[in-house]
């Protein structure tokens, strides 16, 4: 999606998919498997709208191209973030909404519980505490 926001000039799948085929290092990436990703494709068709939305209401004053182009790209940027923020709190609601109607008490559920470490050492834990145990 960050291609997407810093997206300049025209947007065809074929030259995104070949985008996202170098920055993912990958030797090639179809159209037919960006639509597998429904986030991607509306995210490119809201592109594709913006840049030509923007494309024509672009001042001629080529003094100020630099700062218009970034300024188009950070509005994309806070719309997609605005649009996807809006989304998480409608679920958040939705999940919020539907613990209650299901008597689900929220006080008793860890909710902020933190995550546990994750533990990238490859040897387990639980082993210290095994050897602790069988030597007492």
């Amino acid at each position: 999606m960050r291609e997407l926001d810093r997206w300049e000039g025209k947007l065809t799948w074929p030259l995104f998919c070949a985008r996202v085929a170098k920055v993912l290092d990958v030797e090639s990436v179809s159209k037919h498997t960006m639509y597998l990703y429904p986030s991607i494709k509306e995210g490119f068709q809201k592109r594709q709208k913006d840049i030509r939305t923007a494309r024509d209401a672009l001042p001629r004053d080529y003094t100020l191209e630099v700062a218009t182009r970034r300024i188009a790209d950070l509005e994309a940027q806070v719309k997609r973030l605005s649009e996807t923020n809006e989304l998480l709190l409608d679920q958040f609601r939705r999940w919020q909404y539907n613990a209650y109607a299901n008597n689900v008490r929220m006080d008793l559920l860890a909710w902020d519980k933190p995550l546990p470490e994750v533990n990238r050492s490859g040897r387990s834990r639980n082993k210290k505490k095994t050897k602790e145990k069988k030597s007492a």
